[in-house]
């Protein structure tokens, strides 16, 4: 039987794992306002650097400012009716009841002019954080509702990247085991990378984890939504012991996991141990050593002590 064989040899140092992922800020704050009205200017447009305070959007404030004027009002007369009941409570011409009933109607005219501010305050939108404007959609002459959201404001002071990882390789990426570089061939550069954020449920179709690593290093050329490659090196113990080879060779059989393996010219099953999986094959803990020859291609065709020819 003609087929393709590799001889086996002994896992390296370290094991690297190679994800794909895609570079995010490090924060991206969603922006809404918390009352009803229709936009009267809009100050940015997407990719905007803006400054913590600036105006993002105004909406109609006709009736906002109307209510504060009415509420200051009120508040106003209360003040001045607090005051004099005050100055004459001590002289017993106020009662202590009546002084009770002023200063009740004192303080919620107070907190109903507090509450007139912040509503007008809340007819403008305004950046809480330097960033960069992503996701704007509103429009003037827009009506929005409370909480719909307008916009984000990316921090561009760092970013990370966010990569799938299969369910039988999640356990083994560790920060504390690992050091891992992203590359981002879109700025031809390379980055040192820690992960930070690793998901504790699997997605359910497609069983992988979602992890974030923070981006060390200068991040000044990286944009949002960059492809980058992510790569990690962890050590393997007993390396001497241990190899890795292509998950193609692996047969599930009754007897567990088998490989055809060349000896004396002849095509013989072999059962193996498998110890994980890595992003570059299996790694086997017994069953195969340093200088097997193992069969890679044409092993759906083989029996037992066949003559193998090499291609």
């Amino acid at each position: 039987m003609r087929v393709k064989t590799m001889v086996v040899a002994p896992q390296s140092e370290f094991a690297i794992s190679r994800y794909v992922g895609t570079v995010e800020p490090v924060h991206a704050t969603p922006l809404a306002l918390q009352t009803t009205g229709r936009i009267v200017s809009v100050e940015v447009k997407n990719g905007d650097h803006v400054r913590k305070g600036q105006t993002l959007l105004s909406v109609d404030n006709t009736q906002a400012l109307n209510a504060l004027k009415g509420a200051e009002a009120a508040y106003k007369h209360a003040k001045d009716g607090h005051n004099r009941a005050a100055k004459v409570h001590s002289k017993g011409v106020v009662s202590d009841q009546k002084m009770v009933e002023i200063e009740s109607q004192y303080a919620q005219a107070k907190s109903l002019y507090e509450a007139a501010k912040q509503q007008l305050k809340e007819c403008t939108l305004v950046a809480p954080c330097d960033g960069i404007i992503s996701g704007l959609e509103a429009e003037k002459g827009q009506t929005v509702i409370p909480g719909t959201r307008l916009c984000s404001i990316l921090d561009v002071s760092g970013f990370c990247v966010r990569f799938t990882v299969p369910e039988g390789e999640i356990n083994g990426l560790a920060e504390e085991r690992m050091s891992g570089v992203a590359e981002c061939a879109s700025v031809n550069a390379t980055f040192p990378v820690r992960i930070t954020e690793k998901s504790a449920t699997a997605n359910p179709i497609t069983h992988t984890y979602d992890v974030l690593a923070a981006i060390d290093g200068d991040t000044e050329m990286l944009r949002a939504g960059m492809v980058a490659k992510v790569l990690f090196k962890a050590p393997v113990s007993s390396a001497a012991e241990r190899v890795v080879i292509p998950s193609k060779c692996v047969l599930l059989k009754p007897e567990g996991h088998t490989v055809w393996v060349v000896e004396q010219g002849r095509a013989v099953r072999r059962t193996i141990s498998i110890d994980g999986y890595m992003a570059n094959g299996v790694q086997v803990s017994s069953g195969l050593q340093a200088g097997d020859t193992l069969i890679t291609e044409g092993y759906q065709k083989l029996y037992s002590n066949c003559l193998i020819e090499n291609e």
